[in-house]
């Protein structure tokens, strides 16, 4: 740079010299050398820009390297073990290595620490921390870090501490505190379960620092309604399973909890809650047909591909309804799931049956109708008689309204795979939704759906759809049926269903799930459900989207007051909600001991070590950090440089006039 600059000054010194060697009208001596200092200053500014326009300092100095010292201060700090404070016990350690540091020649720093640098007491975080000292630059000549803390750290992950590239030492206690804990582990059960069958709860739990019998309840609501006894060995995991009737419907919330031992003081992985969905027992399906017919055949199969499901077929005649030649009756004590008529287009139905069937209907059983309707069932039929009574050909053509239908999904995928179809002209009846029609000039319904308070009604204009089965590759025809029949029969009472604990620790994450599931009991993942969480009186503190985990829907919270909340979930007309409250108690306050894995783990991951009070520390003689700093400074973009450029161009043009050289 130096070199540059003092080539630009040596040639505008050869250029000054020149141009003012001589002058016309002749100057004083003193008038030329200002002269020259002007030209001076504009030619050296001028060549310099035009050699090196920006120039480059280099200076190096050298600095302390630094030992950065993080000192948990969160609650769990100032709970005892053997008679002391965690932090009293850990001060002595930390003293100790902070002035060895010292005269190794290291400069020490110490930051206190809990929910970050600046935060409160009521969190330990120490990847949050360590982000904030680098954001401020208090790594920048860091050579390692101790950690001073009890290792109940909240950190959701510590996998990016290697990252660092700086060693974190971590002190630890080395005296032993027997301090007895039962922890269930986890909870398998079903999703659903089936009324007045045996339901199966298998549930891990795990001992630490206790050895004997231990006791577990299984709660269903706030009702204990099974307990049995566990022999534990510590570290090792043991399996109970518990079996339970449900005699009701419905959706119900659940709970395993192990009985604290004795003096046992953590007591948050005590319980584990849950959600189970009571169906009823095995589901009867009625399919009533004027003939027998490859339609009847194919929907039979459909329905024994669920082992949940009981069909019993009736021949309709024109004396009755026959089950294998017998003239029966449709039963009348037992409401049937669904049922399903087709008409081939000579169905003549009795008035006892007719009149169970309308009977059903009003209980809540759901109606699967194919082919010609019967004009004595127009009051509960979603497709309703026209004029004409002759079979047509042609193809369907699903509406824009059949994406609110998840049954018809695989009838949508395969459209273009489906045969010509035999079909009715047929009406849509009041207040029903037409998903599907044919190909005629009429755009008469095929597919019509209806839903009444009290059940479901689906109408298919059209026969031989089972032909549908011998092109598709995937069953199609086959998972259409079953979709259909389960959207018939289901009452969705776990559509859309919350599962959550009610109680809470101060300073514990709040996790609430959400199981959603759409009208044909598939997991509804596609869905944007918001939550919103208000305190006692009403006021709303948070609303967010719940985030996909699994086949559920999540949402964590932190909240910090004590008291009661509640909560409500939504997506347009599916809502959900309950209450829950956060305790008094802390869950700083309950992280007794020392958690010497974790302490481990942080120092390996980050290839530091773990010190004790007795043991051994070395350290290296502190090298002082030599660093070389390049500084740019360009000359065209300073203002003060092209100022003086302008200011001696300017003067020198003026004296040179005033002087008679122009």
């Amino acid at each position: 740079m130096t070199f540059t600059y003092s080539i630009a000054a040596i040639f505008a010194l050869i250029l000054v010299s020149i141009l003012y060697y001589r002058c016309q009208p002749p100057l004083s001596r003193p008038q030329k050398m200002l002269l020259r200092v002007l030209r001076g200053i504009v030619l050296w500014i001028l060549i310099s820009i035009l050699l090196e326009p920006i120039a480059y300092y280099i200076s190096s100095f050298s600095e302390q390297p630094q030992v950065i010292f993080l000192q948990d201060i969160s609650r769990s700090m100032e709970l005892k073990k053997g008679g002391k404070k965690k932090s009293e016990i850990l001060q002595p350690s930390l003293a100790k290595l902070a002035e060895s540091y010292r005269q190794a020649g290291y400069k020490v720093k110490h930051y206190p620490f809990g929910d970050g640098l600046s935060g409160g007491k009521e969190n330990s975080l120490l990847m949050k921390s360590l982000q904030e000292l680098s954001d401020k630059g208090s790594l920048k000549n860091a050579a390692a870090i101790v950690l001073a803390s009890d290792g109940w750290l909240k950190d959701e992950e510590l996998g990016s501490l290697g990252s660092l590239a700086l060693p974190i030492h971590t002190l630890a206690d080395s005296s032993r505190e027997e301090i007895p804990d039962l922890e269930i582990v986890s909870v398998n059960s079903n999703q659903y379960a089936y009324r007045n069958e045996p339901n199966l709860f298998r549930v891990k739990a795990k001992a630490t620092n206790f050895s004997g019998s231990a006791t577990l309840n299984l709660f269903i609501g706030t009702a204990k309604v099974a307990t049995k006894n566990i022999n534990l060995e510590p570290e090792n995991e043991a399996t109970v399973d518990f079996e339970h009737k449900f005699s009701q419907l419905g959706f119900f919330g659940y709970r395993l909890e192990i009985v604290p031992a004795a003096q046992e003081k953590n007591l948050g992985n005590n319980s584990l809650p849950g959600a189970i969905e009571v169906l009823s027992e095995k589901e009867q399906i009625l399919v009533i047909s004027d003939a027998p017919a490859w339609d009847n055949k194919f929907i039979l199969d459909a329905i024994g591909s669920n082992p949940r499901w009981e069909s019993i077929f009736y021949q309709a005649k024109e004396d009755g309804i026959y089950l294998a030649e017998k003239r029966m009756e449709l039963p009348g004590k037992s409401l049937p799931a669904v049922m399903v008529i087709v008409n081939n287009g000579k169905m003549k139905l009795d008035s006892g049956t007719l009149q169970q069937i309308k009977a059903n209907w009003q209980k809540g059983s759901g109606i699967l109708y194919q082919g010609l309707p019967i004009a004595e069932l127009g009051e509960i039929l979603p497709i309703q008689r026209s004029n004409i009574t002759t079979p047509y050909q042609g193809f369907i053509r699903l509406t824009t309204l059949a994406k609110e239908y998840p049954m018809l999904e695989d009838l949508r995928k395969e459209q273009s795979k489906l045969p010509p179809l035999d079909y009715y002209y047929v009406t849509a009846a009041k207040g029903a939704e037409v998903l599907a029609s044919l190909n005629n000039p009429q755009n008469s319904p095929a597919i019509v759906a209806y839903t009444a308070p009290q059940a479901r009604a689906l109408g298919f204009s059209f026969l031989n759809l089972w032909r549908w089965q011998l092109m598709s590759a995937d069953k199609g025809y086959q998972k259409l049926m079953v979709n259909s029949l389960t959207w018939l029969s289901n009452k969705a009472l776990g559509a859309y269903s919350a599962i959550y604990k009610s109680s809470y620790l101060q300073g514990e994450k709040v996790a609430i799930r959400l199981r959603a599931e759409d009208e044909i009991r598939i997991s509804d993942l596609d869905a944007s459900p918001e939550i919103r969480i208000f305190d006692s009186k009403g006021t709303e503190l948070k609303r967010d989207f719940l985030s996909r985990k699994g086949k559920e829907y999540l949402y964590e919270a932190e909240l910090k007051d004590a008291g009661e909340y509640r909560f409500e979930i939504s997506e347009g007309s599916r809502k959900t909600g309950g209450r829950f409250q956060i305790s008094e108690s802390r869950l700083e306050e309950r992280d007794f001991g020392f958690n010497l894995s974790l302490l481990e783990y942080i120092a390996k991951s980050s290839r530091g070590k773990m010190v004790y009070p007795d043991s051994d520390f070395p350290i290296l003689k502190a090298q002082r950090i030599q660093r070389t700093v390049k500084d740019e400074f360009a000359l065209y973009k300073k203002w003060y440089i092209i100022s003086i450029f302008i200011l001696a161009f300017g003067l020198e043009l003026f004296f040179r006039r005033r002087w008679g050289l122009l």
